[in-house]
């Protein structure tokens, strides 16, 4: 089976900060404001799905074998886009009864990708006719999917999560709202609906969702509260407050409530109808109670029916209501769940949002005083770490992105930032476990934590934690960290306009580049070139396990965040490397097209090499070689000398052993933070071409030059030299002697403190 890549091994970018009026709490399982969720699942934690980019990312279909095929009338209708396109809504109704069609098999395929051919078979009519079908079957219902239910409200579902965002859709219409109201009214009064099966859980969660489409909302509070009772302590619900599929359930009539209280919804009939019912708003407060739920798969369900309990102050008749219960609600989750457990964190959330939160000591500047109080500074202010975490640990952050930027600056032939970037400074919020993240982080910013941290490019600001490693990620922070900081180089020395703007980034145009080259500098080195990382070549491996052919060139320079998911990352990230090792004049050929903003320039690279036979035969062949030796490949891990061990503490001291053990002129300035001082080398290097025509050569030869007859022999040294990293510029082949090549250069390294 494939393996689905780790949610909490990616970071999730943005051009720019929500603003401080938008920090509203998350929403129930981090959706995006106001918005029906889309593909869903129970379990322990059923609030998270994986953070693609954009609302209807989904993993790509897993399975090689030949889709099912259903009975429909004489008609035998494969379960693809394609195969259910043409239906009629009654013989659509007919496809989702077949026992072959499953919600969990190939309508996942089928239903929650946006392509143009689901508007043919999601119009009102289609809807209505599954809604109708359901409706008529519910009475019969047998708690045991024998009708097809689960896959006629899942239906229903996709169809409300689409409408949310395509203009081709329309299904808010009289007739369509009475169809599905009727629909889930009729399964939520079915005799056995509410036994405890996994089906029945899914089901309903499937129908709650269903039910979240403007419209049908506001009729749905007595099934909210019928299913929240099912999470309660009595006899009865012992064993529906321990299932997961129950606890789908849960989540989803959480974010019913959640859809009709949101602000940009502007659902009033909704809100008029939690007026109107105190026992709605005791049913939520009194999650606060359910110590029953610690330690099982559900447990997350007090934390979120307290922060939609909460929510309700949101609601102009109930803001006194609810903020008067905030602050014996605060001493409950303190006793109860632990001060800085993520139930407390949910109700300190609120006091921050309503201003309560002095009397209490729990306002944001307290927390995070509390949280960061150390701050550690570089190269005089322009790295910026806040965190508790010790200082080696963010010192070998700090050594490894000069390990990435010099090979950066390398590759692409300059250091010289982008005209009018105004990202000089990197500022970086460590947290120090994925617990604190989880509950301050929400709390602190407004933002969700289902990833692996958050990079904002305008203002350089990079927010994520520690992790244990492989419980929580796959990657260390280290690889993490290496690769969000190759987003920051990218977007200060190559790419024009923030991430998510400008013509850079329409069409996905750079995906491929910016998520590739964050893959493939984060194996840098110092003086063994860029390495290519063990999990890159096992994320291909698991990906073509069940047989799936491997992403072409042509695919992956071509990837898009939605229809791809995060499944090109390794693929685009093996591609640059094997570029690098193999063609790097292709690599510095693509890097020129967008430091010139030369969009048709870069488009067209992409264009010749996706149609170069040769190029992918080559490529093919190089991961050949790397699946074989998978195991013995690289993963990232900075070693660090000592401050207070290096030799020497003056630039002039660092210059004199560099000359000496090199051989090579060189002029040393200091440079860096009072408490981690720098150095930095210049001067021009030679190297012997191999063919002065060929710029892959010409690249190599001069990586090779510097390699070993500055960085190795350097080793011969003072030690602060084996600390040091080394870029060059343009090679430039001299005039008169055909067979060798000039550029400038600059290394880097500590000075002792």
């Amino acid at each position: 089976m494939t393996s689905a890549p780790n949610p909490f091994d990616e970071v999730e970018r943005l051009a720019k900060a929500p603003s401080p009026a938008s920090e509203a709490p998350l929403a129930p399982g981090n959706l995006p404001k106001g918005h029906i969720p889309g593909l869903r699942s129970g379990g322990a934690r059923a609030n998270v799905e994986p953070p693609m980019r954009k609302p209807g990312t989904q993993k790509q279909p897993g399975s090689a074998a030949a889709a099912p095929r259903a009975d429909v009338g004489s008609d035998s209708v494969p379960c693809t886009l394609d195969g259910v396109a043409g239906l009629t809504p009654e013989r659509l109704a007919d496809f989702l009864e077949d026992p072959k069609v499953t919600a969990d098999g190939c309508l996942r395929d089928v239903l929650w990708s946006w392509d143009p051919r689901l508007a043919r078979i999601m119009s009102k009519e289609h809807v209505q006719a599954v809604a109708r079908r359901a409706e008529g079957h519910a009475s019969r219902h047998d708690g045991k999917n024998g009708n097809h239910l689960l896959e006629m409200f899942t239906y229903l579902h996709a169809a409300g999560f689409h409408d949310f965002a395509h203009e081709e859709l329309d299904l808010e219409d009289k007739d369509t709202v009475e169809a599905i109201r009727r629909a889930v009214d009729r399964f939520g009064a079915a005799p056995r609906t509410f036994d405890v099966t996994r089906s029945n859980g899914e089901t309903m969660r499937e129908a709650l969702y269903a039910a979240s489409v403007p419209g049908v909302r506001r009729h749905q509070i007595p099934l909210i509260k019928r299913v929240l009772a099912t999470m309660d302590a009595s006899p009865t619900h012992r064993e529906s407050a321990g299932d997961s599929a129950w606890g789908g359930a849960a989540m989803a009539a959480l974010t019913v409530g959640y859809l009709g209280v949101y602000s940009g919804n502007n659902d009033t009939d909704f809100q008029a109808a939690v007026v109107a019912d105190p026992t709605y708003r005791a049913v939520l407060k009194g999650f606060s109670a359910y110590t029953h739920l610690k330690g099982t798969p559900n447990a997350w369900v007090v934390r979120d029916a307290l922060n939609e309990y909460g929510r309700l102050g949101e609601i102009k008749e109930l803001r006194d209501e609810v903020t008067a219960s905030l602050g014996g609600l605060l001493t409950v989750a303190t006793r109860d769940f632990g001060q800085g457990g993520e139930v407390w964190g949910k109700v300190v959330t609120w006091l921050n949002k309503f201003d309560l939160c002095k009397p209490h000591n729990v306002c944001k500047v307290d927390i995070e005083r509390s949280l960061f109080p150390k701050t550690y500074t570089y190269d005089n202010g322009a790295i910026k770490v806040r965190t508790a975490l010790d200082r080696a640990t963010v010192d070998r952050l700090y050594y490894a992105s000069k390990q990435v930027k010099a090979q950066f600056h390398r590759v692409v032939g300059t250091d010289r930032p982008l005209e009018g970037d105004t990202n000089a400074d990197l500022n970086i919020v460590l947290y120090s476990s994925r617990s604190d993240y989880d509950v301050y982080h929400p709390l602190l910013t407004g933002m969700g934590t289902a990833n692996g941290g958050i990079y904002i490019e305008d203002g350089a600001t990079f927010y994520t934690f520690e992790r244990r490693v492989p419980e929580e990620s796959t990657l260390t922070l280290e690889e993490l960290f290496r690769h969000e900081y190759t987003h920051y180089l990218n977007g200060r020395f190559a790419i024009p306009g923030f991430f998510g703007e400008g013509p850079w980034y329409q069409g996905d145009r750079t995906t491929a580049l910016d998520e590739g080259t964050a893959e493939f500098f984060a194996g840098s080195t110092s003086a063994d070139g860029i390495r290519i990382r063990k999990s890159l070549v096992q994320s291909v491996i698991n990906d073509t396990a069940d047989g799936k052919p491997r992403m072409t060139i042509n695919q992956l320079l071509h990837a898009q965040y939605e229809r791809d998911g995060f499944r090109f990352y390794s693929y685009a990230g093996t591609f640059f490397e094997y570029l690098w090792e193999e063609r790097p004049a292709l690599l510095k050929e693509m890097y020129s097209y967008a430091r010139s903003n030369d969009v048709a320039g870069f488009d067209a690279w992409r264009k010749r090499l996706g149609n170069d036979r040769g190029l992918q035969q080559a490529y093919d062949a190089f991961l050949d070689k790397q699946t074989a030796k998978v195991k013995e490949l690289y993963v990232p891990k900075t070693d660090v000398i000592d401050a207070s061990r290096l030799n020497e503490s003056s630039a002039a001291a660092v210059q004199s052993s560099f000359i000496a053990s090199t051989g090579i002129k060189s002029e040393c300035k200091s440079g860096g933070s009072p408490d981690r001082p720098r150095f930095v080398c210049t001067g021009r290097v030679s190297a012997n071409l191999t063919n002065s025509g060929n710029s892959d050569l010409a690249f190599k030869d001069m990586s090779q030059t510097v390699d070993y007859f500055i960085l190795e022999r350097a080793k011969a040294g003072a030690n602060n030299l084996a600390e040091m990293n080394c870029s060059f510029g343009k090679v430039d082949v001299l005039d008169n002697r055909r067979s060798v090549g000039t550029t400038n250069y600059a290394c880097e390294g500590p000075l002792k403190h």
